[in-house]
């Protein structure tokens, strides 16, 4: 009985772990939101040219995302997030210490902060919540640990928009850094020795566990829906973490109404990755994502009616913001098996970063050439209108992929059985 209690309060701890892990990673690209414009002119940059800092970054994080899946399949998603903390913790004091040339900065931040954020995200944590929990249980489990990605919009994203006038973007960076290299690498590492192993070897070989991820999805039309859906997923938050504060301020919104508004899509955040992993014990997923999908379309249009104000998009898109990545996960998890479901989830976080290097792009550009951010808002919210489509139409009806006989490796995790 009390080894059965001890199973739990690790289970427990961590799930703790992962959420406090994707809690700091929002500070990576944070600080790099909340500084785009100053960042732009110490580089002496307009904002289209210093845009594709961001969306390397964006770019990069998509590549990194398949090899921070195979990473955590061969060592574990808390050491693959250690890893990956430890990187973007130099990065980040790299580009403050060394700040005069802008190659490095898009090399450290753009390409090593990258594949930190990737390693502390959702495809490790969404490996991690595999393992802990049992098939009915996983979608309620990833949307608490994803969650600390909305704790960390209600409690950081106003800080550094406190923080910006007074403090340099270099004096932040090194910070962050330094937290990141050294008490979080560490403790996380130290937590690692905690977490189940994948399984033993299965007995017999499936199709699976000798094929890549590629050569399973890439004949699989529901990969494909996910795909399309997840790009625009991407795009959106992509416009958020790069383009949005300094669309407001071109507006006009003062600081502490994007503060607020900010910490309300946190909020909201927050209580829809619950919502949505409750929902799905109940509902069709394929509906429920569709309706998310069109919950971003009609928070993107928001964008375009500031008599308004900020906090109607704020509501909407918080609603909306978990609930594409907690669905795409649960898709994925149970159709692909689990030899390489890490590794097709990468596969998707590439697709999704696609979206989101095309957007910062884009939104700059559409800057660039009508001094507003217009034509990019109008994109997107078409974008995601057709990802809410074809997920409504493409996942009904779809299971897990058919397979000839993959062995359970359920033995190695901790029962979740919590009645026992």
């Amino acid at each position: 009985m009390n080894g059965h209690r001890k199973s739990h309060a690790i289970i427990y701890l961590l799930i703790a772990i992962g959420f406090v892990v994707m809690f700091v990673s929002t500070a990576i690209k944070g600080i790099y939101q909340v500084y785009f414009v100053q960042l732009a002119e110490h580089y002496g940059r307009g904002r289209a040219q210093f845009a594709w800092s961001g969306g390397l970054f964006m770019l990069a994080t998509g590549f990194m995302s398949p090899l921070v899946g195979a990473l955590s399949d061969r060592v574990g998603p808390l050491r693959t997030s250690a890893i990956g903390a430890f990187a973007a913790g130099v990065a980040c004091v790299s580009v403050a210490v060394w700040h005069q040339s802008i190659v490095l900065f898009s090399l450290a931040f753009g390409v090593m902060g990258a594949f930190g954020l990737a390693a502390m995200t959702f495809v490790p944590m969404g490996i991690l919540v595999d393992r802990l929990f049992e098939e009915r249980k996983k979608g309620l489990a990833y949307a608490v640990v994803t969650n600390g990605t909305a704790i960390g919009f209600i409690v950081l994203s106003p800080m550094w928009i406190w923080l910006q006038p007074q403090a340099s973007w270099m004096a932040i960076f090194g910070a962050v850094g330094v937290v990141l290299a050294l008490p979080v690498c560490a403790a996380v590492w130290l937590a690692s020795r905690w977490e189940p192993a994948s399984g033993p070897a299965p007995s017999v070989a499936t199709h699976k566990g000798n094929a890549s991820a590629w050569s399973v999805v890439r004949q699989d039309s529901v990969f494909y829906v996910l795909a399309v859906g997840f790009f625009g997923c991407g795009a959106t938050m992509a416009f958020i973490d790069v383009h949005l504060l300094a669309h407001w301020q071109d507006q006009g919104v003062p600081r502490l109404e994007m503060a607020f508004a900010m910490s309300t899509l946190g909020l909201l955040e927050l209580l829809s990755g619950i919502a949505s992993g409750v929902l799905a014990l109940r509902f069709d997923k394929h509906r429920l994502l569709a309706f998310f999908y069109a919950m971003r379309s009609l928070s993107m249009l928001l964008l375009l009616a500031p008599w308004l104000g900020v906090l109607p998009f704020a509501v909407l898109f918080g609603a909306s913001y978990l609930g594409t990545v907690i669905l795409t996960s649960m898709f994925c998890f149970e159709r692909y098996g689990r030899q390489i479901k890490g590794r097709v989830f990468g596969l998707l976080f590439l697709v999704h970063q696609l979206g989101a290097f095309l957007t910062v792009q884009l939104g700059a550009w559409s800057f660039e050439s009508s001094r507003s951010y217009v034509h990019a808002i109008l994109g997107l919210a078409l974008l995601t209108l057709v990802s809410a489509v074809c997920s409504w139409f493409g996942l009904r009806g779809r299971g897990p992929l058919p397979i000839s006989s993959e062995p359970s490796l359920d033995r190695a995790a901790p029962s979740l059985d919590t009645n026992g």
